[in-house]
């Protein structure tokens, strides 16, 4: 739970386009709790064909249903505008570049306007022209999940420096404590007792890297080192990712879990967690939800990871697209598990004094506070 707020509470509106569920959408939804907590009336405005509305709804959060897309832009538009004006909201703060597009018309087209912020969670690159350059430039502040997107946004759409703010997410340390591997998990995925186990958890994306870990994981049967490869979650590389096994006959070694709501379980039972993502990070949520277990971690050199995983001392760092590299680099946790369970403590003593929800939560209430005048006396957020 985050301390209340002793200053002004806001109306906070979030709006998001997008129908899927990954480290975006959860971040909304972590957020708002969060800012809900602190004395905030929190709203969402997103797409009812979206999984965002649904966990929303069963949260309990005052949910706006706006579809878009073609004509229902239009739609979506007159209907924020309304709410903007009928809820006296505070602060509008949007997500995607869609959703985007439509709350700077609605804000734009408003005589009293809430302070517009928009927040950029991936690093994938954006267009430096006028019409994009304006969306950032128009929100009085923007905030990303990384560094690395916070420097990238400065130079490539000029967005000027004291509107920018970079503020990672935050990790429940009650939901993602250290836990011991459940042992009939271990039985029901038919791994045998005391063999190691590495894995990741995200969204079955190109870019999260799983055909590297794959590579990875022939390399280490190769050479001697026999291993299981759990890869929790869903999505549109799963054909690929099980053509791919086939390809290097890993079949007996590899263990597809699937989409799972509740992740800690599955990180608890991993010796190593890996994320070989070779683009578009901003500070991964798993990578942050494992170093709060004092899971060991390997993460490749990529978007905001080098800011959490610093190589030998809170994980290892390898390049990206290197299979050897992530075979090497997990290998050398599994012969050195003293180094592993190090690395693991340092992890979580990082997490818990840099990246909980509370300290989220009063960073984004900073920079509200900063960047609409309401109390000028903090402390500058990095």
């Amino acid at each position: 739970m985050t301390a209340k707020s002793t200053g002004k509470p806001y109306t906070i509106l979030h709006t998001e386009s997008s129908l899927g569920w990954g480290g975006q959408e959860r971040r909304i939804l972590v957020e708002a709790e969060a800012m809900q907590s602190r004395g905030h009336r929190l709203l969402i405005a997103c797409d009812p064909r979206g999984e965002l509305y649904l966990r929303a709804r069963q949260d309990g959060f005052a949910v706006v249903p706006l579809a878009f897309g073609g004509w229902r832009n239009l739609t979506a538009w007159l209907s924020l505008r309304q709410v903007l004006g009928d809820s006296q909201v505070d602060i509008l703060n949007t997500h995607s570049s869609l959703d985007s597009w439509v709350g700077w018309l609605a804000w734009r087209t408003l005589g009293t306007r809430p302070l517009l912020v928009r927040t950029r969670h991936l690093s994938t690159p954006v267009r430096s022209s006028w019409p994009t350059r304006m969306l950032y430039q128009a929100p009085a502040a923007v905030i990303t999940t990384a560094g690395a997107t916070k420097e990238y946004l400065a130079r490539q759409v000029q967005v000027p420096p004291q509107r920018l703010f970079s503020i990672p997410t935050g990790v429940s340390l009650t939901d993602f404590p250290p836990l011991e591997a459940d042992a009939d998990m271990r039985q029901r995925l038919q791994i045998p007792d005391k063999a190691f186990i590495f894995g990741m958890v995200a969204v079955l994306r190109s870019w999260k890297g799983h055909l590297f870990l794959l590579e990875a994981l022939r390399e280490l049967i190769q050479g001697g080192s026999p291993a299981f490869l759990v890869l929790v979650g869903e999505g549109p590389q799963r054909g690929p990712i099980e053509k791919k096994m086939a390809e290097l006959a890993l079949q007996p070694w590899v263990r597809l879990a699937g989409y799972q709501d509740q992740v800690a379980p599955w990180l608890a039972l991993m010796d190593v967690v890996v994320l070989p993502s070779y683009a578009n990070e901003g500070v991964p949520q798993a990578l942050l939800q494992a170093m709060a277990m004092a899971k060991p971690v390997v993460g490749a050199n990529v978007g905001g990871i080098p800011e959490i995983v610093i190589d030998g001392e809170t994980g290892l760092l390898v390049e990206p697209r290197d299979p050897p590299a992530l075979a090497q680099a997990i290998k050398r946790l599994r012969e050195h598990p003293e180094m592993g369970r190090e690395l693991g403590r340092k992890a979580r003593g990082m997490v818990m004094e840099k990246f909980s929800l509370a300290q989220m939560a009063a960073a984004v209430e900073e920079v509200y506070d900063l960047v609409g005048g309401w109390r000028r006396d903090k402390p500058g957020i990095p």
